[in-house]
């Protein structure tokens, strides 16, 4: 029988059927093998970096680990708060030196004791490039809470799975295995789970952000069907939205609105209409010309960043909740009560609130509503409850400050920037999200009515605050 397969690395006849006068081409056989070739060497290179990550990943974890018993050494006869308070303190460091959040700090902190204390051979497995961090980060997690026994029983039977699958597909596999050598009732595991529900907000671009909810795995795929039935009742010869947008805007009117039918139907209305149920008591600022309808710059959100023109406008204008701030560069606000006070007055903290916008901690992101307002210079050695002189600071670094050592200094320039020296002498500087001018003197103010350089009318008695 006439074998009419091509030959490897070679180019078929043109058209659907063989033509038997038909030879290769040598140069575009040639062609081909080249550009096989050339892929191949790019490709290895590919995985080539992909092993040395993996190692690099191994090195970093042995030092984190190192670090961490450097720092909890016991044998200088420190007390517990002391140990505790200088693992604390360790979280910050990392976290300042690797710019991620403390809580990520935390994490690579533990994955690293774990790996070089419980995993022996899934760190050198790591070492030798075998197994990506992500499987190795795997692994940490499954193992957790399992004891010694089942931990290498389980490091033993996954690890080989670890080399040849995906990420994804490991992580399946794993939690089935575990589900087998865990002595400890999946019952209990989940009673002790629930108590860690929550649920949390981020930030995305374009004036979005997500929202999720880590529940009951039942609740979650309930909500998530009911979602579904109702967007897809919704769904007919007249409704454009997809069914991924019902879901989206039947979720947010049963939540934002008590009178709602569930129908989703405000989610795609008017700006206006669609804000109707948002009272949160939070800051937005609005550029003064933005709110006259004479630019379309963006208006600044409390907790998010920038919002659109028309939201900052309704938010603005019909939310009453709302604290409403007009940028100018003259406020009249209070900028200072020098050494006459300790307590920070109400006028001075919201406009603290604004500027800071989250804890001025480095890699810290809880929000300033939820922070102390802290002396940078302490009070009890002559610092003023001045704003150059105030930053937010949420409570788990505000005692971070006082107890391990770090050091902070205002710039003088009235900028909102500090900086921050920590028990190792490296320093880091944290910026306002949004800076705030000094406000001018009561001369400066008189000297900027009588030469007209701002309307009158612009320049309030009382603080807008």
């Amino acid at each position: 029988m006439e074998n009419n397969e091509n030959p490897p690395n070679e180019a078929g006849p043109p058209g659907d059927d063989p033509d038997p006068s038909w030879r290769p081409d040598p140069e575009q056989a040639r062609a081909n093998a080249s550009f096989r070739s050339g892929l191949g060497g790019l490709i290895d290179a590919i995985a080539k970096v992909n092993r040395k990550l993996a190692k690099v990943a191994a090195k970093q974890a042995i030092a984190v680990e190192a670090a961490r018993a450097f720092a909890e050494r016991t044998d200088q006869g420190v007390s517990a708060t002391t140990v505790e308070m200088a693992k604390r303190s360790l979280v910050a460091e990392v976290a300042c030196a690797t710019r991620v959040p403390q809580r990520t700090a935390e994490n690579l902190i533990g994955e690293s004791r774990a790996l070089v204390q419980d995993l022996p051979d899934t760190l050198t497995a790591l070492r030798a490039g075998k197994i990506s961090y992500r499987h190795a980060r795997t692994l940490v997690s499954e193992t957790a809470g399992l004891d010694d026994a089942a931990t290498a029983e389980l490091e033993k039977l996954m690890l080989p799975v670890a080399e040849t699958v995906t990420g994804s597909k490991f992580d399946r596999k794993i939690r089935i295995a575990r589900e087998k050598l865990n002595p400890e009732s999946i019952v209990a595991r989940h009673e002790r789970s629930i108590l860690d529900r929550r649920v949390s907000v981020e930030p995305a671009r374009d004036g979005m952000a997500w929202l999720s909810a880590y529940l009951p795995a039942a609740d979650a795929l309930a909500i998530h069907t009911q979602l579904v039935k109702r967007g897809k009742d919704l769904q007919g010869a007249n409704e454009h939205r997809t069914l991924t947008q019902l879901k989206a805007d039947v979720f947010r009117d049963l939540l934002l609105c008590p009178n709602s039918d569930g129908s989703g139907e405000t989610a795609g209305t008017a700006t206006g209409e669609r804000l109707r149920g948002v009272k949160p008591d939070v800051f937005v600022t609005v550029p003064m010309l933005t709110l006259f309808g004479m630019s379309e710059e963006p208006g600044n959100l409390d907790g998010y960043g920038p919002i659109d023109p028309d939201t900052a406008r309704d938010l603005a204008a019909k939310c009453p909740s709302f604290v409403r701030i007009l940028t100018h560069p003259e406020t009249g606000a209070v900028l200072s009560v020098g050494r006459d006070r300790y307590l920070v007055p109400a006028d001075l903290r919201r406009l603290l609130q604004l500027r800071d916008g989250t804890c001025r901690f480095p890699g810290c992101s809880r929000q300033a509503a939820l922070c102390d307002v802290d002396h940078s210079s302490d009070w009890g050695y002559g610092g003023e409850t001045e704003h150059i002189n105030l930053a937010h600071l949420c409570k788990s670094d505000h005692t971070l400050k006082h107890g391990a050592g770090w050091k902070t200094k205002q710039a003088d320039d009235g900028s909102g920037n500090v900086e921050w020296t920590t028990p190792t002498g490296h320093r880091y500087e944290t910026e306002p999200e949004t800076p705030i001018a000094s406000a001018i003197s009561a001369e400066l103010r008189k000297k900027a009515l009588l030469n007209k350089w701002v309307p009158t009318k612009m320049l309030p008695e009382e603080p807008p605050f």
